[in-house]
Parts: C-alpha cells; structure tokens; sequence
C-alpha cells in the first residue's frame, strides 16, 4: 500500500468550492506512480523500454464531497496482477474529519509502442507481487 497527501487547491474544485469529479483521476495517476515508485519502478523506465500502461477501465463510487483546502489522503494498493493488466484500487479519505470521499480501482493494460497488449514485465510483476 501507498499513501499520500493532497491539499485540495482552488483549481481542484468547480463553481460550488467541491473537488471537481475528474481531479480523483489525476490524484489515482499520482497515486500508481508511487506505489510503483516506491517498489523500484518508473514508468519513465518502463516507457523508455518501451512499454506503456494506459489505463482501459475506471470506477469511482463518490462518498463525501472534497473542498478547497481540505488535505487529502490517498490509499493505494495493488488488488490484481494478471499476465498483462494489473488492478489499482484507491481510497481518498479527508485527513482531518477522517470521512472516506471516494472509492475506486483502475485497470491497467501494458500495451507496446504498437498498441498490443503485452505480458506484465517482469520487473513490475516482481515488484508487486
């Protein structure tokens, strides 16, 4: 598991001060990176060698409303590894009245410069399972 921290800025939320409902992707992205990050393994490596891992499915289950200001934090973990996608799953939890904001998971599909799925590397698969 990784956790981090966001405080919520202005450019985080819409017209009525509530984090704006795509920001959680951004905060998700940040959220892979670490996890992988912390274990060894950047995607700035794994793109340079040519693997790439998009992101094909998402689902977010909004709890409570994030605002600006607020700090965030993000639990990340690793649910799945297949032999070519791997399943993040996220919470985001307001630090200081301790309510859960959202719920989540992403899959990931590792693709080549082509586009083509391809097995998992086995650096990333090392360092996750």
């Amino acid at each position: 598991m990784n956790k981090t921290e966001h405080r919520v800025r202005y450019s985080d939320t819409d017209h009525f001060g509530v984090v704006y409902y795509a920001r959680y992707l951004d905060w998700f992205e940040a959220g892979r990176t670490e996890i992988l990050r912390t274990k060894g393994v950047t995607y700035a490596e794994l793109e340079k060698k040519g693997f790439f891992a998009p992101v094909v499915e998402v689902k977010v289950n909004y709890k409570k409303p994030g605002r600006y200001d607020d700090i965030i934090k993000l639990k990340t973990t690793v649910e799945h590894v297949g032999n070519s996608s791997i399943k993040f799953a996220y919470k985001v939890i307001n630090k200081k009245t301790k309510d859960l904001l959202a719920e989540a998971y992403t899959v990931n599909v590792f693709i080549d410069k082509d586009m083509n799925s391809v097995r998992i590397p086995d650096e990333v698969r090392k360092a996750l399972e």
